[in-house]
């Protein structure tokens, strides 16, 4: 044993400084246990001996002598020892309890602020000190207790409050949500209301006078000078007493909501709620008068900065404060904001809980199960709207208190959200949250080849379709997007203004256009006549199949067993086939019937006949079509308007067009406009290389002549062609007098 302690004093005295790396202490810890490990006692015994000397080591240090030195960080030092206990219990040196049994004894002799010091040391470490616990055993039990108790010995009021959310928020943490130690499965209610007002509820109230005529019984006959008091002021007192007794008296139904099963207490719970909202109201707004009244007067800058900054709840605590009952203390505390939120959230908590308990919303979660949770109350649809309405005033009245009503009220809502879903479950007996992983059966053979059922998961059940999924997607079938923006850039709409203007003659290529457009029209209806026929196709195979099946079904019944037939019986033969023959191919003779024979015969079986041959898919009708029609009646007039358009100037080429195709006068008259521009580029660079060679050498007599000539005879060659056209152009007006050029069919 002195071994044991005197290795553990040298490893506290080996500590390197603060932050100390978890490695460090597992490493000094484990030269501790080597140093006694060949020491003649049993692990048990070990053991012990090692949870003795850490406790303590540990009590030494929190019974008060690290504190008599005011320069030692004594809550440094016990965290180091805390963890060495914890590297401890890791390396199997104590028992896993071992830390938890320690800190309940701690936590028993510490102060509320050092209890918050090794709470928090509780909270770094909380990965490793539930690793491997087990709800409703071994160190999960030790834990509960020790935290329920420190909770038992902080306030629900004033600077504790915070402490008391950090223990819950962990426990939450810590343990599943269903643990059966923190839900209240059989829907147990906190402790009544025993303040002023209880008996308000009584169904037999007694009367104000009877009331004063027993209090004046009870007293003692003392001789006192009788003191007169004013008429008028007792009839102020009385309101005021009565609505204190009102005002307090409505914690009993917050407190108490399965009193509401008694038919008298829903109509007194209004009528008091109705007369202190507006008392509420009359507050609120007497406190906003009063703000503004400040903001207007000549307030410096900086007070009024400094009031935002102190009504700013981001950087001020806020104190949870517990409100005292004195008749004369009431006043005050309705003129304060805190106090009429308090006041406001629990009415709106209450009015959400009676809205679960209309008739549609008990059909939902009213069962066997949850009868605990059930009260003999219906909340009838008159007292519902009335319940909506509170909770829209109550509301309201969040909004307009100050400071930041708005966002107070919009965090209360969002709270009371929330809480639907936890009434919901609780009603539902808090089924576990945590459900087993999705798996479905499956067949599959084992290596004999017998098929047996086997579980898979969602990643196995679900591999071909994720596979599937990273495939690459096919092509899409239209180029740009949909179906109509395809087929309205098909037919040659470019942008808005193309929709916008309508047509106006001008080039040829406006002509062209137009005809493309109508082109692609007519491929479109083809297009959509040919799915139409396609799906007709479809339906009457369909159809012819499904006809041929009752056919068969109704030609062979089921087999019954009968008698052969005589010798002298006949087989009658059908008038009429049962199906309509396919008709014969041309070019070849139809085959008639074979004979009749009157003659006796053995009954022979009738084969089945064939099944229809499906009906072949012709090909839409194009000829008919209404649209198409249009259409191509449309493609004829936009040639027309374009042949009579471009025939004064470009005539000469009708001759290469055939039928009037507008397409090739198109190209040739773009060829034209080219060969034109190059001949004229040739003739700017013969001109340039003339000029340039007169300049070099002179120009002669001989060139001038020569140049003369040229120019002559050009504008000869030009005349006689323009002779020809002339000729072309009366020949052509002789041949149609209207002015139209005659297309061959």
């Amino acid at each position: 044993m002195q071994a044991i302690e005197r290795s553990l004093k040298n490893l506290i005295a080996s500590l390197p400084p603060q932050p100390i790396p978890k490695e460090v202490i597992d490493a000094l810890v484990s030269e501790a246990l080597s140093e006694v490990e060949g020491r003649k006692t049993t692990p048990e015994n070990r053991r012990i001996q090692w949870e003795y000397a850490l406790r303590n080591e540990v009590f030494i240090l929190a019974e008060g002598a690290a504190l008599k030195d005011p320069h030692t960080a004594y809550y440094d030092e016990l965290r180091d020892i805390l963890d060495i206990v914890l590297s401890f219990t890791e390396h199997d040196a104590c028992e896993h309890i071992f830390p938890f049994n320690m800190l309940y004894d701690l936590l028993e002799t510490q102060t509320i602020a050092s209890c918050s010091h090794i709470f928090s040391w509780i909270e770094e470490r909380a990965d490793r000190l539930t690793e491997g616990m087990v709800p409703q055993k071994g160190k999960a039990l030790v834990l509960l207790r020790t935290l329920n108790d420190l909770l038992r010995r902080l306030s629900k009021m004033g600077s504790t409050t915070k402490f008391c959310g950090r223990i819950l928020t962990f426990l939450s943490r810590v343990f599943p949500l269903g643990e059966r130690s923190g839900v209240n499965l059989r829907g147990e209610y906190g402790p009544a209301w025993e303040g002023p007002g209880v008996e308000r509820w009584e169904k037999s109230e007694i009367s104000k006078a009877e009331q004063a005529k027993e209090e004046d019984s009870d007293k003692m006959q003392v001789d006192e000078p009788k003191v007169e008091i004013d008429s008028a002021t007792a009839s102020k007192e009385e309101p005021k007493d009565d609505f204190y007794r009102v005002f307090w008296s409505l914690q009993s139904p917050f407190s108490r909501p399965p009193m509401f099963a008694e038919p008298h207490i829903l109509p007194k719970f209004k009528e008091a709620v109705n007369r202190v909202l507006p008392v509420i109201k009359e507050a609120t707004a007497k406190e906003r008068a009063l703000m503004g009244s400040k903001t207007v007067s000549g307030a410096s800058l900086k007070r009024k900065r400094e009031s935002e900054a102190i009504g700013d709840p981001n950087t001020q605590d806020y104190f949870f404060a517990k409100y005292l009952t004195s008749p004369e203390l009431l006043d005050l505390e309705v003129a304060d904001t805190h106090f009429r939120r308090q006041f406001l959230l629990q009415l709106l908590i209450l009015l959400q809980h009676l809205l679960t308990f209309t008739k549609s919303a008990k059909a939902e979660w009213l069962s066997q199960r949850n009868r605990s949770l059930q009260i003999d109350f219906t909340l009838e649809p008159d007292d519902a709207q009335w319940v909506e309405d509170t909770i829209k005033r109550a509301s309201e009245e969040l909004r307009q208190t100050t400071p930041n009503g708005r966002l107070f009220a919009e965090t209360i809502q969002v709270i009371l959200e929330r809480e639907k879903n936890w009434i919901k479950w609780k009603n539902e007996l808090c089924y576990p949250f945590e459900r087993e992983a999705w798996s479905s059966e499956v067949e599959v053979e084992d290596e004999q080849g017998r098929k047996v059922k086997r579980k898979i998961g969602l990643e196995e059940a679900t591999a071909d379709t994720r596979k599937k999924i990273r495939e690459e997607p096919p092509a899409w079938e239209h180029r740009y997007g949909s179906a109509p923006l395809t087929e309205i850039w098909d037919m040659g709409y470019r942008d808005l203004y193309d929709l916008q203007h309508p047509f106006q003659a001008g080039d040829i290529k406006d002509f062209v256009k137009k005809v493309k457009q109508e082109e692609a029209k007519i491929e479109m209806r083809k297009k959509q006549l040919a799915r139409a026929a396609e799906r007709i196709a479809q339906a009457r195979a369909k159809a012819a199949a499904s006809a041929v099946q009752n056919q068969e079904t109704a030609e062979n019944p089921p087999r019954t067993v009968t008698p052969p037939p005589s010798a002298s019986r006949t087989l009658p033969t059908p008038s009429t086939p049962l199906q309509h023959p396919l008709p014969a191919k041309p070019g070849t003779a139809a085959s008639k019937p074979p004979p009749q024979d009157n003659a006796v015969a053995t009954p022979t079986p009738t084969p089945a006949p064939a099944p229809a041959a499906p009906e072949p898919v012709h090909e839409p009708s194009y000829e008919n079509d209404e649209l198409i029609l249009q259409y191509e009646e449309n493609k004829m007039r936009w040639a027309w308007l374009a042949l009579r358009t471009t025939r004064d100037l470009y005539l000469l080429h009708f001759a290469k067009i055939g039928t009037g195709d507008i397409m090739l006068l198109s190209q040739e008259i773009d060829k034209e406009v080219k060969e034109t521009k190059e001949r004229e580029e040739k003739a700017s660079r013969g001109e340039s290389t003339a000029s340039a060679n007169q300049d070099d050498r002179g120009t002669s007599p001989g060139m001038v002549v020569t140049a003369s000539l040229n120019s002559v005879s050009a504008e000869a060659g030009k005349t006689s062609e323009d002779g020809q056209a002339a000729v072309a152009s009366e020949q052509a007006n002789g041949r149609d007098s209207e002015g139209d050029v005659k297309m061959e069919a």
